[in-house]
């Protein structure tokens, strides 16, 4: 066996056995290398079944340069096709459920799947992993639904007598670890706080300077390395919202500005993440839903007005609208976090495919914690 190097410098092993099912000369007679290229192009449940056609073939679908280079392929060109929506269903004990998220586009009532009960809910989703928190014992565990990968349980954060205040999940890409952030809070002394880090693989927790300014929402988006929060920044009557930012590598925090608002009232500031770039949403002046895409992560000029909509299209003036998945044809799919209706909107038309009216009754309670997971590879 030889490795064959892409232009990515990704290492995959080419075989210099034949690849067909019978160790014998292959049928197709095509290079290694073609092979290897098909098979990087492939859904993840055509490779599982092809990891039984024959040791080679097994062998290199295992293989972690292969993993992270059909990753990588799948990151570039997000398919609909392979991309589930999860979210903890609140039930006593809680479920794990999913749907498929093409019927959505389609105007079409997707089956709903269950993973079975659990003690767990869902904080972030990356690279096809979901990571699962158990709240009262304050530990974590990561689930890849597409291959039936599950982490062990971390170890616990903290005692029970502290409660969990933020929270992020993401993806430290120079190190090749995933993390997690975890702020709690002492329930016998509120302004006790701690800050850790877990990394994935180390099994250990590590206590890390506290944030410096308390985030609005409890859980932080994950884009570019980074997990980010939006805060207040009080103080010498200033009352400014912005971005606090933790990057996953150095381990430290920064910054990051908010576009200018173009209204004197804006409500309800929530961050989101569409096609790898951190986005934000808000209400401004009761007349408007505006979000921003910042097209390149960290740059103030890259801010991006994405979508503006008049209120008064909507059939209930309050909204809490989230944007979850861009499709190829330029159609965004948006979720009421206040009521769980589905909204399509058209940015080539400008208008509302359906509004209100859509709405997937059997799974009423998702509220913070729906995630949209791809099909993926990927374990520790």
């Amino acid at each position: 066996m030889y490795r064959h190097q892409h232009e990515n410098d990704t290492v995959l092993p080419v075989f210099t056995q034949p690849l067909s099912p019978n160790g014998g000369e292959s049928c197709s007679h095509l290079p290694e290398e073609l092979i290897i290229e098909i098979l990087l192009r492939l859904p993840v449940k055509s490779l599982l079944q092809f990891k039984c056609i024959c040791k080679f073939w097994k062998t290199l679908i295992s293989n972690p340069q292969f993993i992270k280079r059909h990753l990588l392929i799948s990151n570039a060109k997000p398919s609909l096709t392979h991309q589930r929506l999860f979210f903890s269903f609140m039930t006593d004990p809680r479920q794990l459920l999913s749907y498929p998220l093409k019927p959505l586009f389609q105007n079409l009532l997707p089956p709903v799947s269950s993973s079975g009960t659990m003690k767990y809910w869902i904080i972030g989703s990356c690279n096809g992993l979901l990571c699962l928190y158990g709240q009262s014992r304050h530990c974590f565990k990561l689930h890849n639904p597409s291959i039936m990968f599950k982490s062990k349980k971390s170890p616990s954060a903290a005692s029970l007598d502290w409660i969990s205040n933020q929270y992020g999940f993401g993806y430290d890409q120079v190190n090749d670890k995933y993390k997690v952030l975890l702020v709690v809070r002492n329930m016998n002394d509120p302004t006790q706080t701690l800050t850790k880090v877990y990394t994935f693989g180390d099994d250990s927790w590590k206590t890390i300077q506290n944030f410096h300014l308390t985030p609005i929402r409890p859980s932080g988006k994950f884009v570019s390395g980074t997990l980010n929060w939006i805060v207040k920044k009080r103080g010498a009557g200033s009352n400014q919202s912005m971005i606090l930012s933790f990057d996953l590598e150095k381990e430290t925090y920064n910054e990051v500005l908010l576009p200018q608002t173009d209204g004197d009232k804006v409500y309800g500031h929530t961050l989101y993440v569409l096609n790898n770039c951190l986005g934000v949403c808000y209400e401004t002046n009761q007349t408007h839903w505006v979000a921003w895409l910042m097209k390149e992560y960290g740059v103030f000029d890259s801010w991006t007005k994405f979508i503006t909509i008049p209120l008064d299209k909507f059939n209930k003036p309050q909204c809490f609208l989230i944007p979850l998945f861009i499709s190829e044809n330029c159609v965004v799919l948006l979720v009421n976090k206040y009521n769980s209706h589905f909204i399509l909107f058209n940015l080539n038309s400008g208008e509302l495919d359906y509004s209100w009216d859509y709405f997937i009754k059997s799974v009423f309670n998702f509220r913070r914690n729906l995630h949209i997971c791809s099909e993926s590879l990927v374990s520790l």
